[in-house]
């Protein structure tokens, strides 16, 4: 209930706890590039293929592991590890209840039980939220999302957790995205006005499920999770707006889209045994990982919706629409790695790893079936850590993965596309430091991979090569009493290269991607009063371009939410009031979502929360 994603952080590079996002990073976004879309996330280490989101009425929360965070993680990823954790039944039964309001008219419940069925060996968690969302583009929906999961421990060196969740989302409006003119950003709209169609909208289906578990037998500890991850889109459309001086005629367009669906069927088993030799410790750890995927995509079909004035509603009858046939493509991936690591008090630590993957991927479209795409990679890792004093210590690493591309954008031509999967390499190294009561985190990364983007035609496809440079840094802790600080940045220089970029046809720089973030988090807690705190959180994020061709800068913006925390007792059950202003001196900015293609981000908006454990 009183769960602080800001004095509970570990470091800077991103977590999320009790609901709440924090870092430089987040499950769609390291050093660039997203480990959600690569199929680098974990439930509490074991390999999901996840095709959906995971609903905090499951997940604990999650933390990104890049870095000194990764080092003892066996197979890290090129573009970072995505971890989450499960809610888990605790020795006492607790019912914690919440509700939230927000000043653009949204409302939320939720209700979430821990109850130990069997003292510690059986416990049960469960928990149900409806939601009420209203947006910054004045559309808004209605979701329900519901999860169970067991806890069963049979004995001590024994642990099995299975579990369902479920996402309902109805009447979602589809908000227009404003396609510019590749010279420059559209004018700036009234941000909360409702531009779409009323019956242009989403209605999705989101189910996770399966089970993890462990166990320690004879010196070995076997761990093992299976996952199944559907993501079913049942209506869904596109709006897009030409950009236009305010009041001028602007065109629109509508695409519908039938029935899509990604579902996958994913899990991983390793056995892991520990040893020491003298003063070092040790661990052998060999995994198997394996996935089975199927998307179907595509078939959309396109309507003028007519023009109207550029900023303004008007609204039309929905237009008759004839889908044609979708495509189908279907994944099949197995992993086997073998990972050693070893520790020296005192001295480092060393990892390394090496994996063989065979993956294969079917495409299925209208016009009849296309070569089998195939890759036999052998993947390998490296790291290593060394204490120069207790207090500081140099850490290093080299990773090369098999990953997915991104998926073409809902603005590209073939929408959906998903292309093979990519070979991708990653150095980096760095510092960490402990100052006193502060931790200082601090090192420099080079990524490279292919590159998939929108050409000036709009069709996603590969362009070249992309390369990832950087320096980033985490300084966290708690300098005075009552003061809890977590700060950080990336800086980045993000460049591509291949024929493409050598005969002009598209710029230098990839489409979205900030040259910069900074963040930086203050928790006080009043030591005279300690049942009140307040939280300061201020986010810059760097220039980026536009367009393909790099001639649209999105300006650097910087954003700022005000927050306070009040724990008290409603009789004799306790409870927090959470007041937060984001966004709070109502920044004009601009969210890239394709090739000339921009939305604009959320203004100010006030939110109250209520929590209580009965």
């Amino acid at each position: 209930m009183d769960e602080n994603a800001v004095s509970d952080a570990e470091d800077a590079f991103g977590s999320n706890i009790g609901g709440e996002t924090l870092g430089i990073y987040s499950p769609s976004d390291v050093r660039g590039f997203s480990p959600t879309d690569a199929g680098n996330v974990r439930i509490e280490g074991l390999y999901i293929d996840r095709q959906t989101e995971l609903t905090s009425r499951l997940m604990a929360g999650n933390r990104v592991r890049i870095g000194p965070s990764a080092l003892g993680y066996a197979f890290p990823a090129p573009s970072g590890i995505a971890d989450y954790r499960l809610r888990a039944a605790q020795d006492e039964a607790v019912l914690s209840t919440a509700a939230k309001v927000t000043s653009f008219g949204g409302w939320e419940v939720e209700a979430d039980s821990l109850l130990p069925l069997d003292g510690r060996r059986l416990g049960l968690a469960a928990g149900a939220g409806f939601y009420r969302n209203q947006f910054q583009f004045r559309n808004s929906n209605d979701v329900l999302s519901t999860a169970v999961s067991l806890v069963w421990r049979p004995n001590d060196a024994t642990e099995v957790k299975p579990f369902w969740s479920r996402i309902q989302v109805d009447d979602e409006e589809a908000y227009p995205i404003v396609i510019g003119d590749g010279r420059s950003l559209p004018d700036q709209m009234t941000r909360r006005r409702f531009l779409g169609q009323d019956w242009a909208d989403f209605e999705v289906e989101r189910v996770t499920y399966g089970g993890l578990g462990r166990t320690r037998v004879g010196g070995f500890t076997l761990r093992a999770g299976a996952f199944r991850s559907a993501n079913i889109t049942t209506e869904g459309y596109t709006i897009l707006l030409d950009a236009a001086p305010r009041g001028t005629p602007a065109a629109r367009t509508v695409i519908a889209n039938p029935r899509r669906s990604n579902a996958s069927t994913s899990g991983e088993v390793n056995l892991s045994r520990q040893f020491g030799i003298g003063r070092s410790r040790h661990e052998l750890l060999f995994a198997v990982r394996a996935r089975r995927q199927t998307r179907f995509y595509g078939g959309s079909d396109r309507a003028d919706l007519g023009p109207a004035p550029f900023d303004e509603e008007l609204a039309v009858p929905r237009p008759a629409f004839a889908f044609s046939t979708r495509t189908e493509d279907r994944v099949r991936q197995w992993t086997a790695g073998l990972a050693w690591q070893g520790l020296i008090e005192g001295v480092g630590q060393l990892s390394l790893g090496i994996q063989r993957s065979d993956y294969r991927k079917n495409v299925t479209t209208p016009t009849g079936a296309l070569p089998e795409s195939r890759a036999r990679p052998w993947l390998f890792n490296a790291a290593a850590a060394v204490e120069i004093t207790p207090a500081l210590a140099l850490y290093g690493g080299m990773t090369r993965g098999l990953e997915e591309s991104d998926v073409a954008p809902e603005t590209a031509v073939n929408r959906d596309e998903a292309p093979p999967a990519i070979r991708t390499r990653q150095i980096d190294a760095g510092v960490r430091w402990r100052l006193g009561p502060m931790t200082l985190i601090a090192g420099g990364f080079d990524i490279e991979k292919p590159y998939y983007g929108l050409d000036r035609g709009n069709v996603f496809r590969r362009l070249g090569t992309v390369t990832h440079r950087g320096v980033e840094a985490s300084l966290s802790g708690s300098p005075v009493e009552g003061l809890t600080v977590v700060a950080g940045g990336v800086l980045l220089d993000a460049r591509l290269s291949g024929d493409e970029v050598a005969d002009g046809t598209i710029g230098r720089r990839p489409i979205g991607t900030p040259s910069r973030t900074l963040i930086a988090n203050l928790d006080y807690r009043l030591p005279e009063f300690p049942a009140l705190s307040f939280d300061l959180a201020v986010e810059h994020a760097g220039r980026r371009y536009g367009d393909a061709a790099n001639d649209v800068r999105v300006p650097a913006r910087t954003i700022v939410d005000l927050g306070l925390r009040h724990r008290f007792q409603l009789g004799r059950v306790p409870a927090v009031l959470r007041v937060q202003a984001t966004n709070l001196f109502n920044t004009y900015g601009w969210d890239v979502e394709g090739n000339n293609a921009f939305v604009y981000i959320q203004s100010r908006q006030v939110i109250a929360r209520l929590a209580m454990d009965i």
